[in-house]
């Protein structure tokens, strides 16, 4: 029964994600383990292993004997066809491919978990002292990692025969997700592509994209519970009916569910697949899709705090769940985007520079190529200061749409709102804005600017010139004077005529 180089080779393959590195000789198996310090591993010696030294130096020709272990020889007599431990390591030397190794694995494990066969050894402190032989050391108890959230249970099979140390350093094997938004500019009537950060104004209703990956021992799973979790901002209002669900960018219709009650940590709504195995077209390399949109309203907060929205995804992390009892989840990383909006404050003042009551305002927007009024006219007998709240990046203008009683009409201000924002970030940030003017030059945080601006917030004064406007030259007030003056000549000459007459 004895086996040399090539069965080694094929014997320190890993199921799953663990990845090792190795001397000589068996002896102390150490684990690094991603999800920290709290895991427990127990290892199952499949094969005992007798070393034949060869009376040289070079230990990498030794021979080694391997006989299957009594206690897991129906288990493998099964899962490999063989009866004989020859023909059970020739059978597991002709696993040469990741996926059949995997499966390997998870078979053998999931005929212990069934049979309730006690581990060979147990540890708690990341380490093994093991016999020379061949093994199966599975995770059994789930950690948490740095973020403090259980990882995916991890499973290894390593031969010990010829290394006197070896480490193993977990990777996880979990799904991933992003969370992504899309800008639209109604100004220049361009959308960008899907991002981390947006400005909007209130009303709209912003587009927003969750995509989420699979692990690559998805066929390992028998059930497997996948859920998007999302969270918006108070700013921002969920639409239900907007909800497009895609596998590898084909919309399903169903297999899931929206929920939107009785969710913890305030989250606002979750896509949930109950067993996302009763849709038969996913596969490890699938990927799952989500869009919504939500309405920016009222309760958006202006300004560089913005309207932070997160989502997580939640799944299975056993692939030896048999189905009864709870089902072990664990959940990703919160990704986050956010929408940021503006304001435009209006001081109406008098030549002197004080507040002046009686004016109303309407602000217009320029969507694609008209303008538009932004809500109604904002006004009031005793306001001087006029607001217009949940604004994006655009080109503005704004009337002073009611005049002071006694004070002449200002001037229309047509001006651009700017923006800059990350739009790839794990923590996206309002990076900076500014007010231009119709040929694009600054008219904000320059000298003589006729903006100011504090954390989104756009100031301007607006000043009205007392008394009546006087008409200007080629308007309706010259042909008036040239009337007056007409008549005035005709009296004139009418008068002078008549007391000529009268003189007669």
């Amino acid at each position: 029964m004895k086996r040399i180089k090539k069965v080694l080779a094929t014997a320190l393959t890993m199921i799953m994600v663990l990845a090792m590195g190795m001397t000589a000789y068996a002896a102390t198996v150490t684990i690094d383990d991603a999800n920290g310090d709290t895991s427990e591993y127990s290892a199952y010696q499949l094969f005992t292993a007798i070393i034949d030294e060869n009376g040289t130096d070079d230990e990498s020709d030794d021979a080694v004997a391997y006989s299957v272990n009594s206690k897991y020889q129906a288990i493998l007599a099964e899962i490999t066809g063989k009866a004989s431990s020859n023909d059970m390591v020739d059978y597991i030397s002709a696993l040469d491919t990741a996926d059949a190794q995997r499966n390997f694995g998870d078979t053998v494990y999931a005929a212990i978990k069934e049979e309730s066969l006690t581990a060979d050894a147990t540890t708690t402190s990341q380490s093994f002292e093991l016999d020379p032989g061949y093994y199966l050391i599975v995770e059994t108890t789930l950690g948490t990692n740095a973020d403090g959230k259980p990882g995916t249970y991890s499973l290894v099979i390593l031969d010990t025969a010829k290394n006197n140390n070896m480490t193993i350093t977990t990777k996880e094997d979990v799904p991933t997700l992003v969370k992504k938004v899309q800008e639209t500019n109604d100004t220049e009537n361009t959308t960008t592509d899907w991002q981390d950060g947006a400005d909007y104004d209130y009303g709209d209703a912003v587009p927003f994209k969750l995509t989420g990956t699979l692990p690559s021992n998805y066929a390992s799973y028998k059930t497997y519970y996948y859920s998007f979790a999302d969270k918006l901002a108070a700013g921002l209002t969920f639409d239900n009916s907007s909800v497009v669900v895609k596998v590898d960018g084909t919309k399903i219709t169903s297999g899931y569910e929206v929920v939107t009650t009785g969710l913890s940590d305030g989250y606002t709504f979750e896509v949930r697949f109950a067993n996302l195995k009763n849709i038969t077209s996913v596969t490890a390399d699938s990927t799952i899709t989500v869009e919504y949109s939500a309405t920016v309203n009222t309760d958006a907060v202006i300004g560089a705090a913005g309207n932070p929205n997160v989502a997580k995804l939640v799944y299975s992390n056993d692939p030896y769940y048999d189905g009864n009892g709870t089902e072990s989840t664990s959940e990703t990383p919160e990704d986050k985007v956010i929408v940021f909006t503006y304001q435009v404050t209006v001081n109406k003042v008098n030549t002197s520079g004080n507040p002046l009551k009686g004016a109303g305002f309407t602000l217009y927007k320029s969507v694609a190529g008209n303008y538009v009024a932004v809500g109604s006219e904002v006004k009031g007998d005793d306001i001087t200061t006029f607001e217009f709240k949940g604004l994006d990046a655009g080109t503005y203008k704004l009337v002073e749409s009611t005049v002071p009683t006694g004070f002449n009409k200002a001037d229309d201000l047509i001006f651009e709102i700017s923006a800059a924002y990350d739009t790839e970030s794990d923590n996206p940030a309002l990076t900076g804005v500014a007010a231009k003017d119709e040929a694009g030059k600054a008219i904000s945080g320059v000298a003589d600017a006729i903006f100011t601006i504090s954390d989104g917030v756009f100031t301007v004064e607006i000043e009205n010139v007392s008394g009546i406007l006087l008409p200007t030259t080629g308007g309706i007030g010259t042909t008036i004077f040239y009337i007056v003056g007409a008549a005035l000549m005709i009296t004139a000459v009418v008068l002078l005529v008549a007391k000529k007459r009268k003189a007669n």
